[in-house]
Protein backbone atom coordinates (compact mmCIF):
# COMPACT_ATOMS: atom_id res chain seq x y z
CA UNK A 1 0.00 0.00 0.00
CA UNK A 2 1.46 3.38 -0.78
CA UNK A 3 0.03 6.72 0.70
CA UNK A 4 -0.52 9.60 -2.40
CA UNK A 5 0.59 12.64 -0.94
CA UNK A 6 -1.16 15.64 -1.09
CA UNK A 7 1.35 17.26 -3.45
CA UNK A 8 -0.63 14.79 -5.90
CA UNK A 9 -4.34 15.02 -4.61
CA UNK A 10 -5.97 17.54 -7.97
CA UNK A 11 -8.87 17.95 -6.22
CA UNK A 12 -11.19 17.37 -3.17
CA UNK A 13 -14.64 16.43 -2.22
CA UNK A 14 -16.07 18.44 0.77
CA UNK A 15 -17.81 16.68 3.83
CA UNK A 16 -18.94 19.46 6.34
CA UNK A 17 -15.23 20.20 7.49
CA UNK A 18 -13.69 17.13 5.81
CA UNK A 19 -12.09 17.17 2.66
CA UNK A 20 -11.79 13.69 1.23
CA UNK A 21 -9.65 13.43 -2.40
CA UNK A 22 -11.72 12.87 -5.04
CA UNK A 23 -8.74 12.81 -8.60
CA UNK A 24 -5.14 11.80 -7.27
CA UNK A 25 -2.19 11.17 -9.68
CA UNK A 26 -0.53 8.17 -9.03
CA UNK A 27 1.74 5.32 -11.11
CA UNK A 28 -0.72 2.90 -11.79
CA UNK A 29 -0.40 -0.45 -9.95
CA UNK A 30 -1.53 -2.36 -13.44
CA UNK A 31 -0.29 -0.71 -16.23
CA UNK A 32 2.90 1.12 -14.10
CA UNK A 33 1.98 4.47 -16.43
CA UNK A 34 1.41 8.00 -14.01
CA UNK A 35 -1.75 8.54 -14.82
CA UNK A 36 -5.21 10.04 -13.08
CA UNK A 37 -8.09 8.15 -10.85
CA UNK A 38 -11.30 9.72 -9.81
CA UNK A 39 -12.40 8.09 -6.67
CA UNK A 40 -15.69 6.58 -5.87
CA UNK A 41 -16.36 7.43 -2.56
CA UNK A 42 -19.53 6.90 0.05
CA UNK A 43 -18.66 9.03 2.81
CA UNK A 44 -19.96 7.70 6.17
CA UNK A 45 -19.06 9.33 9.38
CA UNK A 46 -18.90 6.13 12.00
CA UNK A 47 -16.24 4.73 9.40
CA UNK A 48 -12.21 5.07 10.05
CA UNK A 49 -11.44 4.15 6.84
CA UNK A 50 -13.09 4.48 3.67
CA UNK A 51 -12.72 1.46 0.76
CA UNK A 52 -12.40 3.37 -2.73
CA UNK A 53 -11.77 2.35 -6.47
CA UNK A 54 -10.67 4.29 -9.55
CA UNK A 55 -10.33 3.79 -12.82
CA UNK A 56 -6.65 4.45 -14.36
CA UNK A 57 -6.91 7.46 -17.15
CA UNK A 58 -4.50 5.31 -18.91
CA UNK A 59 -5.29 1.73 -19.27
CA UNK A 60 -9.05 1.92 -18.12
CA UNK A 61 -8.47 -0.77 -15.41
CA UNK A 62 -9.43 -0.03 -11.92
CA UNK A 63 -7.75 0.04 -8.75
CA UNK A 64 -8.29 0.17 -5.05
CA UNK A 65 -7.84 2.92 -2.77
CA UNK A 66 -8.29 3.21 1.11
CA UNK A 67 -9.09 7.14 2.70
CA UNK A 68 -7.86 7.40 6.30
CA UNK A 69 -10.90 9.03 7.94
CA UNK A 70 -10.08 8.61 11.85
CA UNK A 71 -8.45 10.46 14.26
CA UNK A 72 -12.07 13.27 14.64
CA UNK A 73 -10.45 14.84 11.09
CA UNK A 74 -13.79 15.40 10.26
CA UNK A 75 -14.21 17.76 13.43
CA UNK A 76 -10.71 19.38 12.32
CA UNK A 77 -10.94 20.56 8.85
CA UNK A 78 -8.02 18.42 7.90
CA UNK A 79 -7.29 16.64 4.67
CA UNK A 80 -8.06 12.95 4.76
CA UNK A 81 -4.58 10.71 3.67
CA UNK A 82 -5.15 8.54 0.68
CA UNK A 83 -3.01 5.33 -0.25
CA UNK A 84 -3.57 3.26 -3.70
CA UNK A 85 -3.41 -1.05 -2.84
CA UNK A 86 -0.31 -2.08 -5.00
CA UNK A 87 -2.20 -5.51 -5.30
CA UNK A 88 -1.23 -8.47 -7.07
CA UNK A 89 -3.74 -11.22 -8.46
CA UNK A 90 -4.44 -13.57 -5.66
CA UNK A 91 -3.91 -16.42 -8.41
CA UNK A 92 0.18 -15.68 -8.03
CA UNK A 93 0.31 -14.97 -4.30
CA UNK A 94 -2.10 -18.28 -3.69
CA UNK A 95 1.10 -20.18 -5.23
CA UNK A 96 3.72 -18.79 -3.05
CA UNK A 97 1.56 -20.70 0.55
CA UNK A 98 1.83 -24.31 0.81
CA UNK A 99 -1.68 -24.41 3.00
CA UNK A 100 -3.53 -23.34 0.18
CA UNK A 101 -5.21 -26.29 -0.99
CA UNK A 102 -4.71 -27.76 -4.56
CA UNK A 103 -8.39 -27.68 -5.23
CA UNK A 104 -9.18 -24.43 -3.80
CA UNK A 105 -6.10 -22.98 -6.42
CA UNK A 106 -7.79 -24.95 -9.36
CA UNK A 107 -11.19 -23.71 -8.53
CA UNK A 108 -10.37 -20.16 -8.39
CA UNK A 109 -8.61 -20.37 -11.93
CA UNK A 110 -11.55 -21.80 -13.27
CA UNK A 111 -13.84 -18.90 -11.85
CA UNK A 112 -11.15 -16.40 -13.10
CA UNK A 113 -10.85 -18.11 -16.81
CA UNK A 114 -14.99 -17.81 -16.92
CA UNK A 115 -14.86 -14.67 -15.40
CA UNK A 116 -12.74 -13.36 -17.78
CA UNK A 117 -14.45 -15.36 -20.95
CA UNK A 118 -17.63 -13.59 -20.07
CA UNK A 119 -19.72 -16.64 -18.85
CA UNK A 120 -21.62 -15.56 -16.16
CA UNK A 121 -23.58 -18.65 -15.70
CA UNK A 122 -19.85 -20.70 -15.58
CA UNK A 123 -18.99 -17.89 -13.05
CA UNK A 124 -21.51 -18.32 -10.56
CA UNK A 125 -21.32 -22.11 -10.96
CA UNK A 126 -17.74 -21.81 -10.29
CA UNK A 127 -17.57 -19.11 -7.40
CA UNK A 128 -19.78 -21.02 -5.24
CA UNK A 129 -17.41 -24.08 -5.82
CA UNK A 130 -14.84 -21.58 -4.58
CA UNK A 131 -16.72 -20.63 -1.48
CA UNK A 132 -17.39 -24.61 -1.03
CA UNK A 133 -13.71 -25.59 -0.97
CA UNK A 134 -12.40 -22.79 1.21
CA UNK A 135 -14.88 -23.68 4.00
CA UNK A 136 -14.11 -27.58 3.42
CA UNK A 137 -10.53 -26.81 4.22
CA UNK A 138 -11.28 -25.61 7.52
CA UNK A 139 -14.56 -27.62 8.74
CA UNK A 140 -14.39 -31.35 8.43
CA UNK A 141 -16.93 -33.21 6.01
CA UNK A 142 -18.74 -34.36 8.70
CA UNK A 143 -19.50 -31.43 10.04
CA UNK A 144 -20.91 -30.26 6.12
CA UNK A 145 -23.34 -32.84 5.80
CA UNK A 146 -27.11 -31.54 4.51
CA UNK A 147 -26.24 -27.77 5.80
CA UNK A 148 -26.75 -24.69 3.25
CA UNK A 149 -23.63 -22.45 2.32
CA UNK A 150 -25.27 -19.57 4.78
CA UNK A 151 -24.43 -22.27 7.67
CA UNK A 152 -21.29 -23.37 6.98
CA UNK A 153 -19.69 -19.51 7.13
CA UNK A 154 -21.66 -19.46 10.10
CA UNK A 155 -19.56 -22.11 12.03
CA UNK A 156 -16.39 -20.57 10.64
CA UNK A 157 -15.13 -18.59 13.43
CA UNK A 158 -15.73 -22.04 15.81
CA UNK A 159 -12.86 -23.05 13.49
CA UNK A 160 -10.48 -20.35 12.56
CA UNK A 161 -8.81 -17.53 14.63
CA UNK A 162 -10.02 -14.67 13.28
CA UNK A 163 -7.73 -12.82 15.93
CA UNK A 164 -4.51 -13.89 15.34
CA UNK A 165 -2.69 -11.84 13.45
CA UNK A 166 -3.19 -9.16 16.65
CA UNK A 167 -2.85 -11.45 19.10
CA UNK A 168 0.77 -13.17 17.79
CA UNK A 169 1.82 -9.55 17.99
CA UNK A 170 1.75 -9.93 22.05
CA UNK A 171 5.05 -12.12 21.57
CA UNK A 172 6.57 -9.14 19.76
CA UNK A 173 5.92 -6.00 21.57
CA UNK A 174 5.85 -5.85 25.60
CA UNK A 175 7.88 -3.67 27.64
CA UNK A 176 10.93 -5.69 27.49
CA UNK A 177 11.18 -7.40 24.19
CA UNK A 178 14.12 -6.36 21.86
CA UNK A 179 11.44 -5.64 18.92
CA UNK A 180 9.95 -2.93 21.58
CA UNK A 181 13.61 -1.25 22.60
CA UNK A 182 13.68 -0.79 18.43
CA UNK A 183 10.50 0.96 18.60
CA UNK A 184 11.47 3.06 21.49
CA UNK A 185 15.22 3.77 19.67
CA UNK A 186 16.94 1.82 22.47
CA UNK A 187 18.32 -0.84 20.21
CA UNK A 188 19.20 0.02 16.08
CA UNK A 189 17.72 -1.88 13.53
CA UNK A 190 19.01 -2.78 10.49
CA UNK A 191 17.39 -1.86 6.79
CA UNK A 192 16.53 -5.49 6.59
CA UNK A 193 14.53 -5.26 10.07
CA UNK A 194 13.02 -1.36 8.86
CA UNK A 195 11.87 -3.22 5.89
CA UNK A 196 10.07 -5.95 7.87
CA UNK A 197 8.55 -3.19 10.31
CA UNK A 198 6.89 -1.84 7.29
CA UNK A 199 5.51 -5.24 6.01
CA UNK A 200 4.11 -5.31 9.24
CA UNK A 201 2.51 -1.94 9.31
CA UNK A 202 1.24 -2.35 5.65
CA UNK A 203 -0.07 -5.73 6.36
CA UNK A 204 -1.96 -4.83 10.04
CA UNK A 205 -3.81 -1.93 7.65
CA UNK A 206 -4.99 -4.19 5.44
CA UNK A 207 -6.03 -6.58 7.64
CA UNK A 208 -7.97 -4.08 10.00
CA UNK A 209 -8.87 -1.43 7.50
CA UNK A 210 -8.66 -1.93 3.90
CA UNK A 211 -10.23 -5.72 4.06
CA UNK A 212 -12.93 -4.50 6.00
CA UNK A 213 -13.51 -1.78 3.92
CA UNK A 214 -13.34 -3.62 0.73
CA UNK A 215 -15.67 -6.12 2.32
CA UNK A 216 -18.33 -3.66 3.27
CA UNK A 217 -18.13 -2.04 -0.26
CA UNK A 218 -18.87 -5.00 -2.74
CA UNK A 219 -21.67 -5.99 0.28
CA UNK A 220 -23.19 -2.69 -0.36
CA UNK A 221 -22.61 -3.24 -4.37
CA UNK A 222 -24.13 -6.36 -4.69
CA UNK A 223 -26.68 -5.46 -2.25
CA UNK A 224 -27.75 -2.31 -4.15
CA UNK A 225 -27.80 -4.33 -7.73
CA UNK A 226 -30.57 -7.05 -5.84
CA UNK A 227 -32.73 -4.17 -5.30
Amino acid sequence: MRRIMPSSISSYSQYGHLKIPKCVKSECPQCGINAEFTLKVNYQSNRVGLFSQGDCSKCKNTSSFVIMIGNGLEKTGEVAEVYIYDQRHPLHQMKQYRNIPDDLVRAYRSAINVHQSKDTSATAVMSKRVLQSMINSFLAENKLEGKPLSEQLEMLPEYVDFTRPISSLRSLIHPDSHFQQMLELERDLDEDMAGLIVDLLNNLIEYLYILPSRMDFIHDQIEERLK
